[in-house]
């Protein structure tokens, strides 16, 4: 099971641990100093703050619903194009990675909300989430779900978007981390996303049980250009192998059609969303899923 190192952190003022996030249609702000960051979700205001600029803020007119929104946008930050991120829980502002996540024990089957946005060039904003339990065997998280999506094209008047959780396990989480960010890994300035009303829907009582383990062999790794995967399939089917980097964000995905018995097959990493670095690469057939880690060096 994939595992990654997120903190879970105890919040001096207490969270109900519950079935929704905290503060989902940005109604509730506090100002600090000049400018102001929405309660309960991590941004990089208080880091851009000395340059002036600011890439989460508070939008009053024409919101979906109630008082306010949140707009995301990645702006020129003294010489760095820095994308806005905002993060269910506390945001890394050196890495622009989530530090840590919230309080939760819901098993959701999707995250919906209303959104605008606009990418400029091939830029898209990001989602990203992980449900995620802590292991007191290895000290360490387990992934229970994951979740990810990107915008794509443009939309200027509110629409209705969804995302699902795919679940790894059928156990109960203790922590989530919703992170969305107006840019991708190729952050473009005045890319953005206005969003409103987020929540969780439906609720994933199980996990569709695996009939086979996945053997998978995946070389070379480190791996240049392309990379090799080979595993044995007890019937003919159809394999998907999906691409994230160590952040959450699917850079790429393939998809094979394969016969019964050993198999190996070749996916291209020559993607220009494909950087140097840790991603996880996960396979998907009906009878298992496995995933791997996969280091990129170009």
């Amino acid at each position: 099971m994939k595992k990654i190192y997120l903190f879970f952190l105890t919040f001096g003022l207490a969270l109900s641990i519950s079935a929704q996030l905290p503060n989902p249609g940005f109604e509730n702000w506090t100002t600090v100093g000049s400018f102001e960051t929405p309660d309960f979700w991590g941004n990089m205001n208080a880091s851009t703050s000395g340059s002036g600029v600011y890439t989460i803020t508070k939008g009053v007119s024409g919101p979906a619903s109630g008082a306010a929104f949140v707009k995301l946008m990645t702006k020129d930050v003294a010489g760095t194009i820095t994308p806005g991120i905002i993060v269910s829980g506390m945001l890394d502002e050196a890495t622009l990675k989530p530090k840590s996540g919230i309080p939760f024990t819901g098993r959701p089957e999707k995250l919906k909300g209303k959104w605008q946005f606009m990418g400029y060039g091939t830029d898209v904003a990001t989602f990203s989430g992980w449900l995620t339990k802590w292991n007191t065997s290895v000290h360490q998280r387990d992934t229970i779900a994951i979740l990810s999506g990107n915008t794509s094209g443009m939309l200027h008047s509110w629409g209705d978007f969804n995302f699902p959780f795919t679940y790894r396990s059928a156990a109960i989480p203790d922590s989530v981390v919703i992170m969305i960010s107006s840019s991708s890994s190729n952050p473009v300035k005045n890319s953005f996303i206005w969003l409103d009303d987020l929540a969780f829907d439906g609720t994933v009582t199980s996990v569709e049980p695996l009939t086979t383990k996945l053997e998978v062999n995946v070389f070379p790794n480190p791996a240049s250009q392309f990379v090799k995967v080979s595993f044995y399939s007890p019937k003919g089917d159809q394999v998907n192998f999906i691409l994230n980097d160590n952040i959450g964000n699917r850079v790429a995905e393939y998809q094979f059609d394969v016969a019964p018995g050993s198999n190996t097959v070749m996916l291209d990493l020559s993607s220009a969303r494909i950087h140097n670095g840790l991603y996880f690469l996960s396979m998907h057939a009906s009878f298992a899923a496995q995933t791997r880690k996969l280091v990129i060096k170009k």
